[in-house]
């Protein structure tokens, strides 16, 4: 698989400013050794989030978010850690290149083969006696034969193994088969998951097939459609229908259409709208609004018109207002969807009764719900349905607008609007607390978890007789944590190691919240061999009593079977004077 290597990682950490880089986000200010400034990760009034120049972490004591300078770039800009080492190593003249082993590639050549074998395999067969059906129905939907070959449209038949048969010749390992997404297994039996199913291929944005949408045709069944699983290649929330087509439009336009189906591209595409992405057969995410936010800040929603599509359109309309994006909503006519609509109006209709007269999160809300219309009971409902999105948009201009809009429409003050908000908020935040706080409590809770955690204290601060004593006496072995001990054993391998690098091996943020603030602390030199010690001897503790119950269960078996158990029983005081020295 595709990565950076380590060395170009190190690099990065090492010649990353950490106060450079968050001060263009932070207003920080020095006191002391330590740069402190308000947390962009939660709203407070005192500063509590520190950065350690000479540690090249930050932490803040009040949310216990921390990390190094790439964890700071991914939280803040919400994006994935290659992406943020791109972002830095941009910043710093440093190239990010990737590697891949022999294996890796030869992997991944396949997976893409056996796709773009696929594609043309189903696309020929569309335009044979085995698709000649499917072909027109294509057509008499309206769809043009050029947009069919644009798209590269294709057809699989019924034969459970009409795709495999094709590949067999190439002998690809059974592993690209089964990861592939493209089969089923059955016993010893390998079967093709599309069958009787008008094929849309999805690419990636380098124009390469990675998965497959499927509609039934031709036979009954319930799935109407049928999308390829997540494989190495596929990543359905990360990924648009469309996108490799419609890209340079939608950055020209400076806003993009999202629409639900594959069709509906299509007939968009081909009435010259070409600004336009479908999701690919899964639900709108926040991954999707950060793919969305690269491209474009304004988004304009045409899902169908029925009761199932408003429910997704409000659902995606505040999931782009909470990830900065700005929504509209096409209020396409009752029981429609896109393609039908633009088919039976046309392009111009489209434009100008849908484009031209979107609407707003909030007032398609309205609407929807027949707010007007609606009893006190159930206006109250559509409120805090409507308040309970607004509470998780961090724009205040956007909390605004809303209350004020909601005060317009409800008669009520606009400050009974805004108490009613912060509980919401207020809610919002207590829930999030208590549960960051319960991951966080499950995380190093154990005594063996806190010596372990000392342990890592301890090999990165300056007492070197400390750190002497610990490479001395310390049994690896003996840490239960795999995070940790891979730490040590680097640490015990390695002249310099520094507190950005320790960050890099802990990937979950509820992780970095607990070694963050450990390696924030102050190097205490007299209390560094203290730790030591004291970690030292609780591991042997652990040890010695876990040894001690070994020793009871066998002593126990061995009284069941009548046997002398007189010398592990002297064993075990022994032990347990150790323990208690």
């Amino acid at each position: 698989m595709a990565r950076i290597p380590q060395e170009i990682i190190n690099r990065i950490n090492d010649t990353a400013d950490i106060v450079e880089i968050v001060s263009k986000y932070v207003d920080l200010k020095q006191r002391g050794r330590n740069f402190f400034g308000l947390c962009p990760f939660h709203n407070e009034k005192t500063p509590s989030f520190s950065v350690a120049p000479d540690k090249g972490i930050y932490h803040c004591f009040g949310c216990g978010n921390g990390g190094n300078a790439i964890n700071f770039i991914m939280e803040y800009e919400k994006i994935s850690f290659v992406e943020a080492i791109q972002q830095v190593g941009e910043q710093l003249g440093i190239e990010v290149e990737f590697s891949r082993d022999n294996k890796s590639k030869e992997f991944f050549y396949e997976l893409h083969e056996i796709h773009n074998l696929a594609a043309d395999l189903y696309h020929r067969t569309l335009f044979s006696d085995k698709g000649k059906k499917a072909k027109e129905y294509l057509l008499d939907r309206g769809i043009d034969e050029k947009l069919i070959k644009l798209f590269k449209i294709g057809f699989a038949p019924k034969n459970s193994t009409f795709l495999f048969e094709s590949i067999k010749r190439k002998q690809y390992k059974k592993d690209v088969i089964k990861k592939s997404g493209l089969f089923g297994f059955s016993s010893s039996n390998i079967y093709d998951r599309f069958r009787s199913r008008i094929m849309f291929p999805i690419f990636d944005t380098s124009n390469k097939v990675i998965a497959f949408g499927g509609r039934v045709f031709g036979v009954e069944d319930p799935a109407k459609y049928m999308n390829s699983p997540e494989t190495p290649l596929y990543h359905k929330s990360e990924v648009f229908y469309g996108l490799n087509f419609t890209r340079d439009s939608i950055r020209k336009e400076k806003y993009a259409i999202l629409v639900e189906g594959y069709t509906d591209l299509i007939q968009l595409f081909q009435a010259g709208i070409k600004n336009a992405i479908a999701v690919s057969g899964t639900a709108f995410t926040d991954q999707h609004v950060n793919q969305i936010r690269r491209l474009t800040s304004k988004v304009f929603l045409a899902y169908d018109g029925d009761s199932a599509g408003v429910n997704a359109t409000l659902r995606a309309g505040y999931a782009l207002l909470k990830g900065s994006v700005e929504p509209k909503i096409i209020d396409i006519p009752s029981n429609l969807d896109p393609d039908e609509w633009i088919k039976k109006e046309g392009p111009d209709i489209f434009k100008s009764e849908g484009i031209d007269k979107a609407i707003g999160v909030l007032n398609f809300h309205f609407k929807s719900s027949k707010f007007s219309e609606s009893s006190g009971l159930n206006r109250d409902k559509i409120i805090n349905d409507i308040l309970s999105n607004v509470s998780e948009i961090s724009s205040p201009i956007i909390k605004q607008d809303f209350i004020s809009k909601i005060a317009q429409a409800t008669n009520l003050e606009e400050n009974q609007i805004i108490h009613m908000l912060s509980k919401k908020v207020t809610r919002n935040k207590f829930r999030q607390t208590k549960d960051e706080q319960n991951e966080s409590s499950n995380l190093f809770s154990t005594v063996n978890g806190k010596a372990e955690l000392g342990i890592i204290q301890v090999l990165a601060g300056k007492n070197d007789e400390a750190k002497i004593l610990l490479k001395e006496n310390l049994d690896v072995n003996k840490i239960e944590n795999d995070q940790i001990k891979k730490l040590v054993e680097i640490f015990l391998n390695s002249d310099k190691v520094n507190a950005a690098e320790i960050m890099t091996h802990f990937s979950e943020p509820n992780e970095r919240v607990i070694v963050s603030e450990i390696l924030m602390q102050d190097d205490q030199t007299s209390e560094h061999l203290q730790i030591a010690k004291d970690c030292l001897k609780t591991l042997m503790t652990i040890s010695v009593k876990d040894k001690i119950k070994q020793l009871r269960l066998q002593i126990r078996e061995m009284e069941t079977a009548g046997k002398d158990t007189s010398k592990l029983m002297l064993k075990v005081v022994e032990m347990q004077k150790d323990l208690d020295v």
